[in-house]
């Protein structure tokens, strides 16, 4: 009898219970500002990789695209921008999230020159604004010859997930510059710092709570990756994107500088093919969420005595074209060149002193093609197609010397489903 009892009670008890957490989770469900939450458990992942993710409405113009800002290139920044901004009037701005990994605190850029006088780019913030954009945040560190060292970069992140301060560090300037939302930039973390895959992660996981808070969107910029372990596993190797695609809201894939050890495109279908076949096998999930960012430069190389070509570094558009017209025709290897190639044109030449140099650019043509092809193999995804997602992509970086062509153009391949 009494066993009976407990049997009776036991089961009433076991049904309130689920009565209870159906009701606690339909409100958060409802509190929740996307269609999945983050709590670090194996049950949040695996409901969220069963669920459909929809696009995230990031922007706000006609074209779905968002062009970086940089504060050293302002200016010419803003030219470029008030060209399409009836069009395509969102930003990311690079000036004013710049972290001191001493100190957890964001500083504006020392050669920033937005305006007169200050080296703050809350003018570029209203002007965006007044165009109806939105304005993100980039918080990245000077991780170069001449700024914090990748030890340095890796212990901020690290203090960053233990002291609150460095987390509400990058709320204040998101509400003090009136910005939309955030993208997190940090490039320069050590590969062989203890645990620092799972540091990243966490941090960003705590900067993306930070942000959900004042209902603000959060991305993540990932460095190009096509394997666990690639050709620049030195630069990409702190980031796991099997756990950083359960820490923001959108990410940023920079599908940017494919080559460096030879002279070659900025960005090419086949290479994207591999970026996105190695986030489909990492983080699938998120694919409807992924803002693929694209070159608006080249690079130049030059070969060495024994035989190797040496990175000479990145090209302008406008530049690069101004390169090309000034090499005499004699010089020019012309069965190595091709500046009609569909993809990327390019120029292979031996100047006077007879070192032989290649200059590889995309014009808005080869750009306008890339994309558009990318776009035909993203429609092909089934995490795409049954989310209605529509492809969208950020550029580095807006300025007057960029293929200015290329957004009318772009018009009827990157319509913004959100606007």
């Amino acid at each position: 009898m009494q066993q009976r009892k407990r049997g009776v009670l036991t089961g009433f008890l076991l049904i309130a219970l689920a009565i209870i957490l159906t009701l606690l989770m339909g409100a958060v469900r409802a509190r929740a500002p996307l269609s999945f939450l983050w709590t670090g458990s194996d049950v949040t992942l695996q409901q969220q990789n069963q669920s459909t993710v929809q696009s995230l409405p990031l922007l706000n113009g006609k074209l779905a695209s968002l062009g970086w800002i940089v504060g050293r290139d302002c200016q010419r920044g803003i030219q470029a921008y008030l060209q399409t901004a009836d069009i395509n009037p969102d930003a990311a701005l690079v000036g004013s999230g710049w972290v001191n990994p001493l100190t957890g605190q964001l500083m504006n850029g020392e050669s920033n020159n937005c305006q007169a006088g200050t080296l703050s780019m809350e003018n570029v913030v209203r002007l965006i604004h007044s165009k109806g954009g939105k304005a993100y945040l980039t918080v990245t560190m000077e991780t170069d010859a001449n700024g914090w060292t990748a030890r340095q970069q890796s212990d901020y992140i690290k203090t960053a997930t233990q002291q609150p301060a460095y987390i509400q560090a990058i709320v204040n300037v998101v509400k003090q510059g009136s910005y939309d939302g955030v993208i997190m930039d940090l490039e320069g973390a050590d590969r062989t710092y203890p645990q620092i895959q799972q540091l990243f992660a966490d941090y960003n996981r705590l900067v993306w709570k930070a942000m959900q808070a004042i209902n603000k969107p959060y991305g993540i910029a990932l460095i190009h990756k096509v394997a666990d372990r690639d050709d620049y596993y030195n630069l990409n190797g702190f980031e796991d994107w099997s756990l950083l695609g359960h820490c923001a809201d959108f990410l940023v894939i920079m599908s940017l500088d494919q080559s460096y050890f030879t002279p070659g495109p900025t960005v090419s279908v086949p290479w994207l093919k591999q970026i996105l076949a190695y986030a489909l096998k990492t983080m699938p999930q998120m694919l409807p969420r992924i803002v693929w960012e694209f070159p608006l430069y080249g690079a130049g190389w030059h070969q060495a005595a024994d035989g190797h070509w040496i990175f000479d570094g990145g090209i302008n558009y406008a530049d690069a074209v101004a390169l090309v017209k000034s090499i005499p025709a004699n010089q020019i290897d012309q069965q190595a060149s091709n500046l009609n190639d569909p993809y990327a044109a390019h120029l292979v030449y031996t100047d006077s002193n007879g070192v032989r140099h290649a200059i590889w650019y995309h014009t808005a043509a080869n750009l306008l093609r890339i994309i558009r092809e990318f776009r035909a193999i993203l429609q092909q995804t089934p995490q795409f197609s049954s989310a209605h997602a529509y492809l969208q992509i950020a550029v580095w970086y807006r300025a007057t010397w960029e293929p200015g062509t290329l957004w009318r153009a772009l018009l009827p391949v990157l319509p913004n489903g959100a606007a």
